[in-house]
């Protein structure tokens, strides 16, 4: 796969890297928690030849549902508050891992929306 469509595709809010749903799995439980973990196991978007990352880089396409993803919102902001009253100001900053799935899930609410 060439970059350009590698960055345009990875980039798309429906699309996370491994680590992302790692760190996600880390503050869900649950059914929520064992599906994301299913997810893991997709076949990752194939990486250009001369991409560097590793496994923790591997893009995966998500085809949750929008419910599915509001719980998810709703389990890392209550982690997020969780940990900054745990942790104060050495506290885990999950503000940009709630930001692509609150991405993610106003790209689903979106009817114009296409898949890639």
């Amino acid at each position: 796969m060439d970059w350009d469509t590698y960055k345009q595709l990875s980039h798309s809010p429906a699309y996370f890297t491994r680590w992302a749903l790692d760190k996600t799995i880390d503050h869900v439980t649950g059914t929520l928690r064992e599906y994301l973990a299913q997810c893991t196991s997709l076949e990752p978007l194939e990486k250009p030849s001369d991409h560097k990352g590793g496994p923790k880089t591997d893009v995966l396409k998500l085809e949750l549902t929008s419910e599915c993803v509001q719980s998810i919102v709703a389990a890392l902001d209550d982690a997020r508050a969780r940990l900054k009253l745990e942790e104060a100001s050495s506290q885990t900053n999950l503000s940009t891992l709630i930001k692509s799935w609150v991405e993610y899930q106003e790209w689903l609410s979106d009817d114009t929306h296409h898949t890639e």
